[in-house]
């Protein structure tokens, strides 16, 4: 079998143009995941169905029905016809959404390709390659600009709070999962959330930090300037402390700082997440007193756990807590480095 000829791309084809993408998914530390089940080893792919718009709905369809794969990144490289080539960046799910449970293969990306030839997959292999080779290339700049591209439009599309903050569940899946980032809060102060997409942590840590007594002062930061006005509109008491802004070198305005800050380690490239640490340790948090709470949303289970990565970089774990308490569903671990006793109220 001859590969299929793609052309290269960059960006995304109009949706005129795509009828079907196959995907190459990658894991955050650069590993190659297919599916290897009777049918041999392959990539997931699939058809854009009537009325989907390809960079929300298939690109999320067809990873959790072929391969219970649950994607963060997405970014295309090639085009045959209207057979789109992308890699995904993204982790096994097993959460609420129709998924396939499918055995996976994690290896190296030439590996992969031999695999996928040997199975007489050669336009498979051919895709691995140039997908890995698009990834390992794409610059900083593309990073925010593929997380702009698909994850903010389909928050705002979102159909309640918890999609539009990232979540795939409803009101208590969200509590079950993400209540655990409260418990590195232990006094009253003020809490910034990194990434805070429509708003919903900030409201929610402050209505859950108040069942237990203590007074929370939210304040967001997102990189997309839609859903800081979408934040703004659903949180008009606290419109004025939501700002826009890159989690990787934004500062506060007027010198504040915040008693607690949360932060996702994925806002940023891998490469990059012990810089994202020490920004906010730096730039953002209360100096001396003041405990940054970092989350990862999407680790990986072989992986070393993120305290233990933020250990290893040198960095002061003094707690962790961990999400995920609903039957099925990953841990999502929060780790907090700070002064071991709560800060004190202000900033």
């Amino acid at each position: 079998m001859v590969p299929e000829a793609f052309e290269p791309v960059d960006e995304d084809p109009s949706a005129d143009l795509v009828d079907r993408i196959t995907f190459v998914p990658f894991l955050p530390d650069g590993q190659c995941v297919l599916i290897e089940d009777e049918a041999g080893p392959r990539l997931p792919s699939g058809e854009v169905l009537p009325g989907e718009d390809y960079l929300i709905d298939t690109v999320l369809r067809v990873p959790l029905e072929t391969a219970g794969f649950r994607y963060q990144r997405f970014h295309p490289f090639g085009l045959a016809g209207g057979h789109l080539y992308a890699w995904i960046e993204g982790a096994r799910y097993t959460g609420y959404r129709p998924h396939a449970t499918v055995p996976l293969a994690t290896l190296a990306a030439d590996e992969a390709a031999a695999r996928l030839v040997a199975a007489g997959r050669p336009a498979q292999a051919q895709a691995v390659l140039a997908g890995a080779a698009s990834c390992r290339t794409l610059g900083e700049r593309a990073f925010y600009a593929d997380s702009l591209r698909t994850l903010q439009r389909a928050y705002l599309r979102a159909r309640s709070p918890q999609e539009g903050s990232g979540f795939g569940g409803d009101a208590l899946a969200w509590r079950q999962g993400r209540y655990h980032i409260t418990e590195g809060i232990g006094a009253d102060g003020s809490f910034l959330d990194v990434g805070c997409a429509n708003g919903l942590l900030m409201e929610s840590v402050a209505a859950w930090c108040a069942e237990r007594g203590l007074r929370i002062e939210p304040y967001g930061v997102d990189l997309g300037a839609d859903l800081v006005a979408l934040a703004r509109r659903r949180l008009p008491r606290w419109a004025d402390r939501i700002w826009a802004g890159n989690a990787i070198d934004w500062v506060p305005p007027d010198g504040l700082r915040f008693d607690y800050v949360h932060v996702l380690v994925d806002c940023v490239p891998p490469a990059r997440r012990d810089d994202l640490v020490r920004h906010h340790l730096a730039s953002t948090l209360r100096p001396r007193t003041g405990r940054l709470l970092v989350s990862d949303y999407a680790p990986d289970p072989a992986g070393p756990s993120l305290a233990g990565s933020l250990s290893a970089a040198g960095f002061p774990v003094t707690g962790q807590s961990s999400g995920g308490l609903l039957p099925g569903r990953p841990a999502a671990p929060t780790a907090w480095i700070g002064p071991d006793r709560p800060a004190e109220p202000g900033r």
